[in-house]
């Protein structure tokens, strides 16, 4: 199955948090679909790999996600904590829960720093045309 690690503070957080939170304006921005173009490497960006020339991450309003991360999707429901850095992803069929934390946003590039099963920090670039 996908392989993301499951964090027991961002499981404490989801206890408390509802699913469907009302987004500040921050939040709404990331609101969109974010196809991934490279990740950062000791201060250098490296293109996509084969298996992630398709990857993606769209964030909805309405709290669900769909993320493509080396080929794999998941989908479920996304909170973002009130400081707009940390995004909590729960999947729909195994209920695993794991977070990103946003390091860069603006309207067209999202750069994020996602810790992978073997807590390997993975600095993740995406644009997106709007």
């Amino acid at each position: 199955m996908f392989g993301f690690s499951v964090i027991s503070v961002a499981q404490t957080a989801t206890k408390t948090q509802p699913a469907t939170t009302e987004l500040s304006a921050k939040a709404k921005a990331l609101c969109k679909t974010w196809s991934f173009t490279g990740s950062e490497n000791f201060s250098l960006e490296q293109p996509p790999a084969d298996t992630q020339k398709n990857d993606q991450i769209i964030l909805m309003e309405d709290g669900r996600f769909r993320w493509i991360y080396n080929g794999n999707p998941v989908v479920g429901v996304w909170t973002i904590d009130k400081s707009n850095t940390w995004i909590m992803f729960t999947q729909d069929v195994t209920k695993e829960v794991f977070k990103i934390k946003v390091v860069e946003s603006s309207t067209t590039k999202l750069k994020i720093d996602y810790r992978d099963k073997d807590d390997i920090h993975n600095m993740l670039i995406y644009s997106s045309a709007k």
